[in-house]
């Protein structure tokens, strides 16, 4: 104890007390602050399905046993969502795809998950929300000609248990390498057409800093809001999950529809947040998450700063101190 009483009267004491208090304070925060899962979601590019390739009932008891406790059986809402009936399809398919919905709490941000049905399941229920969910044409339709996630052997590999011999199986699996090969190469080459098509990148950049930097952060890494919300980093984000969350403004994003952004610019903006997904980071360990040149020039200012005024603080108590 008379350690630290006599350590407390030292002249440096307070300003030790102060930043240990700032350290603490920013290791708790960093602690509980709400951050984004980056699972990857499950869609795949394909084009729309058509009514033979579709189950209308199945969607329907998807909806009742999934959506409806929540959005209610018409998708009219309630006390724990929203209504759904001018969202659009394109809301239902970002929702889902990327594992936010179905939600185990209503009253959260849900962050980016796997997604808990397989795509049929999906196109089944989109199938019955366009049928007898959705008011008329309201929302925006999902863009299936804007490329998704690259296809997964995963949901080409027979199962083994449908073989009754080794043989039939292995010609399965070789059967199934062929078709997955097939729609791989079909895949890339859709999304190398479209983000090649894309060819205003000054114009993609000023889009996205524009519309976009302030919540996504200028490197797309994500930033806090306002009442424990966050925006999501958007490096993983496929083109038709950026599209759609601009078409159908999730959580509080707004809504940039056709007439607000053209389907053009919105290739544009796509084709940079692609850029910076591919870009390296060369910031090291001090790359303070690439929050961009000027807040991180702030930040070595402030923290520059700081250290010289704490040298002149030491120094300065030294000398009083040998005085």
């Amino acid at each position: 104890m008379k350690w630290i009483t006599a350590r407390r009267r030292h002249p440096l004491a307070g300003y030790v007390v102060v930043i240990l208090a700032l350290a603490l304070f920013g290791v708790g925060y960093a602690a509980v602050a709400p951050t984004s899962d980056q699972a990857q979601a499950q869609t795949l590019a394909a084009d729309a399905p058509s009514p033979e390739d579709v189950d209308v009932a199945e969607g329907k008891t998807i909806f009742d046993q999934t959506c409806a406790s929540c959005h209610g059986l018409d998708g009219s809402g309630g006390e724990f969502g929203p209504d759904l009936r001018d969202v659009g399809p394109a809301a239902i398919d970002f929702q889902v795809s990327t594992g936010r919905m179905p939600s185990m709490n209503p009253d959260a941000q849900m962050p980016r998950k796997p997604m808990v049905m397989t795509e049929q399941e999906l196109a089944n229920l989109i199938a019955y929300y366009n049928e007898s969910i959705r008011n008329g044409d309201n929302g925006a339709e999902v863009p299936y000609d804007v490329p998704d996630v690259a296809p997964d052997f995963a949901d080409f590999e027979p199962l083994r248990s449908d073989f009754d011999s080794d043989e039939a199986y292995h010609e399965a699996v070789e059967e199934a390498e062929a078709e997955y090969q097939a729609a791989l190469e079909e895949y890339e080459a859709e999304y190398d057409d479209y983000i090649s098509g894309a060819d205003d990148t000054e114009m993609g950049m000023r889009l996205y800093l524009t519309n976009c930097a302030h919540c996504h952060g200028w490197s797309g890494g994500g930033g806090a809001l306002t009442d424990g919300r966050w925006a999501p980093e958007i490096h993983d984000s496929t083109p038709r999950e950026i599209y759609e969350a601009m078409v159908s403004g999730p959580g509080a994003m707004p809504m940039f529809s056709d007439g607000v952004l053209a389907p053009e610019e919105k290739q544009e903006l796509i084709s940079y947040v692609k850029t910076l997904q591919a870009e390296p980071n060369a910031g090291g360990i001090f790359d303070l998450q690439r929050v961009g040149q000027v807040a991180e020039g702030l930040i070595g200012w402030v923290v520059g700063l700081a250290l010289i005024v704490a040298c002149a603080i030491w120094i300065t108590a030294k000398q009083r101190a040998h005085d």
